[in-house]
C-alpha cells in the first residue's frame, strides 16, 4: 500500500481531522480489541449500572419495546416446534433461553410477558423454560432481584440471572437457584439472545488491499487544545487514529475458524476494512461448545449483513453516546456458522437503524424450518427497524388523526408504552371535549399498555399518567395501583398523594382519603388542592 493510501486511511478512518502528531500519545498501536478504550467501556457500565438506561445516557428503546418482543417470542415459538419434532429430544430437558448484557431488564420482561402467553395457550405448554438474564455489572444484577415486576418470575423458576463476563466465562452459574451451568453436564439447547451487545464490545480492524492483509491498530492522543466540557462520554478528552500493519501468515488468532473468516475476505475483498466482533465471536464459541454445538442465536444491532454493505469501507468511526459503539459485521458471524455446518438468515432489505439477524447450529438433523419460517413472517414484514420508522413518520401526524385511528395504531405498536406516552396530553383533551370518545376502549389500551411495561424511574411517570385518567374516568380502584407503582419508582410526591386521597374520597373511604391528602400536604404545604381537598373530607367528616 503506498504512503498516500497509508495516509489518507490514517486521516479518513478515524473521522477526525488529526494525524498521528496531534496531541500526547496515551497509547499507541494496539489491536483495537486490546485497546483502553474497553477497559473505559467496562469502567463505565459498571459505575453507571442501571442509571445508564434510567437517565438515557445509553440507547435501549428499539430494542426494548413491545414490538420485537412480539417478533422474538414468535421466532421462539417457531424454534420450539422444530425442537419438539426432533426425534433425539427428551420433554424433561429445559431449553435455556440466555440474553447477553441485558441492561437494565426491559427486554427481560417484555419477552416473558409475550412468549409465556404464547406458550402457555398452546399445545407446547408442558415444555420447559428457563431465561437466564446476564450481565457483568454487579449492580445490574442486583436490581433485576429486587425488582418487583420481576420477582414472580424468579420465584416460579422460569427466570434466574446470573454474572457473566462476555469477554471470558466459559460456564453459568445462576444466583438464584445456584445451579452451575458448566462443560460436560449439559444435553439442554441454548436460544441466544445479544441486541445492542456485540457493538458495544471490543472488535478488531482489517484492511485487505491487492490480495494483502493488514490489521489496523489504534493510536490513543490527548489534543493539545481542550475539547467540549460538555462532553460527558468515555472518550472526553481523547483522540484517535488508525495505521496500517501488514500481516503475515493465516495464524492471527487462537481459532482457525476465525483466521478462516480472515482468508475469506483476503480473498474477497478489495481496498476495503472490515470488523472482526472477536469477543463477541469468542463468547459464541464458549457457548456453543458448553451447549454442545446446539444453539441458534437472534441478535439485533447496528451492523453489516453482506459484503456489499463493506464497499470502500474504512476503519471505524467510534461514536459516542455515553459509552462506544461500532458496527457489527453481521456477515462475518454467518462465515464463522457456516464453518461450523450452521446456518445464517439476515433480513433481504436494508435498514437504516438496527439489523436483526438470525444464526442457528445443530449437530442433529435439523433444517430449522419452523425457525426459519417465523423468522421471516416477522422480520420480512414489518421487522424491528420498520415499525420504528413507521413509528416515526406517523406520530407527527397524532393531531391529524382521529382518536381511534391512534388507538389502532397503539394496538399495531403491540400496546407500547412510549406510543402512548406520547399520545397522553392529545387524549387527554379530548376525552373532554371530543363527543361520543371512546371511554372504555381508552381504558382497556391503558390496561393493555401497562401489562407490558417495565417501569424503571426514567423521565415520563406512566403510572401517574394512567392513574390520572383512570381517576378521571371513574375508575377508582384501577387508578390506586397505577399511583402506587408511581410511588414504588419516583418516590412521595404531594401531586401522587393527592391523586390517591381523591380516589378513596370518590370510593367513599373518607379515613384513608385524609390519609393521603395529609402526606400531600406534609410534602408541600402549599398545595393548593391538597388544601382545598382537605378541608372538603373534614367538612364531610363534622356533618
Amino acid at each position: 500500500m503506498s504512503e498516500k493510501n497509508k495516509k489518507y486511511n490514517i486521516t479518513k478512518l478515524s473521522n477526525l481531522k488529526v494525524n498521528e502528531s496531534s496531541g500526547a500519545i496515551v497509547e499507541a498501536e494496539k489491536p483495537l480489541s486490546k485497546s483502553m478504550l474497553w477497559k473505559l467501556q467496562s469502567d463505565f457500565f459498571a459505575n453507571q449500572g442501571p442509571e445508564a438506561w434510567i437517565k438515557g445516557i445509553v440507547p435501549q428503546y428499539i430494542t426494548t419495546n413491545p414490538y420485537i418482543a412480539n417478533q422474538y417470542a414468535k421466532t421462539v415459538f417457531g424454534y420450539v416446534r422444530d425442537y419438539v419434532a426432533r426425534e433425539d429430544i427428551d420433554k424433561n430437558t429445559v431449553i435455556y433461553i440466555m440474553e447477553l448484557a441485558a441492561g437494565v431488564g426491559r427486554f427481560t420482561y417484555t419477552f416473558l410477558k409475550r412468549f409465556l402467553h404464547m406458550i402457555e395457550n398452546s399445545s407446547l405448554k408442558d415444555i420447559k423454560f428457563k431465561y437466564i438474564v446476564t450481565d457483568f455489572a454487579q449492580r445490574n444484577i442486583e436490581y433485576w432481584q429486587n425488582h418487583s415486576f420481576l420477582k414472580p418470575y424468579f420465584e416460579s423458576g422460569v427466570l434466574d440471572c446470573a454474572t457473566f463476563d462476555i469477554a471470558k466465562d466459559d460456564e453459568i452459574r445462576l444466583r438464584h437457584s445456584g445451579e452451575v451451568l458448566c462443560s460436560g453436564k449439559l444435553k439442554n439447547p441454548l436460544i441466544l439472545f445479544a441486541n445492542y451487545t456485540f457493538d458495544s464490545l471490543p472488535q478488531d480492524t482489517f484492511y485487505v488491499n491487492e490480495g494483502e492483509l493488514f490489521e489496523g491498530v489504534i493510536t490513543i492522543t490527548s489534543p493539545e487544545e481542550k475539547g467540549d466540557p460538555n462532553d460527558k462520554s468515555i472518550l472526553a478528552g481523547l483522540d484517535y487514529y488508525y495505521t496500517d500493519k501488514k500481516i503475515d501468515g493465516n495464524d492471527y488468532y487462537e481459532d482457525k475458524n476465525f483466521n478462516d473468516v480472515l482468508l475469506h475476505y483476503k480473498n474477497s475483498l478489495e481496498d476495503t476494512a472490515f470488523y472482526m466482533p472477536i469477543i463477541g465471536l469468542r463468547c459464541i464459541s464458549r457457548l456453543r461448545k458448553l451447549f454442545n454445538d446446539d444453539v441458534i442465536l437472534i441478535s439485533a444491532d447496528k451492523g453489516y449483513k453482506n459484503e456489499e454493505a463493506m464497499f470502500k469501507n474504512y476503519h471505524p468511526f467510534l461514536s459516542k453516546h455515553g459509552c462506544i459503539s461500532m458496527t457489527v459485521n453481521f456477515h462475518a458471524i454467518e462465515l464463522y456458522f457456516k464453518e461450523l455446518g450452521g446456518k445464517a438468515i439476515h433480513s433481504i432489505y436494508d435498514h437504516e437503524n438496527i439489523n436483526v439477524s438470525l444464526f442457528m447450529l445443530s449437530k442433529e438433523n435439523n433444517d430449522f424450518i419452523e425457525t426459519s419460517m417465523a423468522y421471516n413472517e416477522v422480520i420480512e414484514t414489518i421487522g424491528p427497524d420498520d415499525f420504528y420508522n413507521m413509528k416515526k413518520a406517523i406520530m407527527p401526524l397524532s393531531q391529524s388523526l382521529t382518536t381511534k385511528e391512534l388507538l389502532t395504531f397503539l394496538r399495531f405498536t403491540v400496546w407500547d408504552s412510549r406510543t402512548l406516552l406520547e399520545l397522553y396530553n392529545i387524549l387527554l383533551e379530548r376525552i373532554q371535549n371530543e363527543e361520543n370518545f371512546p371511554k372504555e376502549e381508552l381504558v382497556d389500551a391503558i390496561n393493555r399498555v401497562w401489562e407490558y411495561y417495565f417501569p424503571i424511574g426514567e423521565e415520563g411517570d406512566l403510572g401517574y399518567y394512567f392513574g390520572s385518567i383512570l381517576g378521571y374516568l371513574g375508575h377508582d380502584n384501577d387508578a390506586l395501583k397505577f399511583f402506587e407503582t408511581s410511588l414504588e419508582f419516583y418516590g412521595e410526591c404531594p401531586e401522587t398523594n393527592y391523586e390517591i386521597a381523591l380516589c378513596y374520597y370518590n370510593l367513599g373511604q373518607i379515613d384513608r382519603a385524609l390519609e393521603y391528602a395529609e402526606k400531600s400536604l406534609s410534602l408541600d404545604p402549599d398545595f393548593e388542592e391538597g388544601k382545598n381537598l382537605k378541608s372538603m373530607i373534614e367538612d364531610i367528616s363534622l356533618s
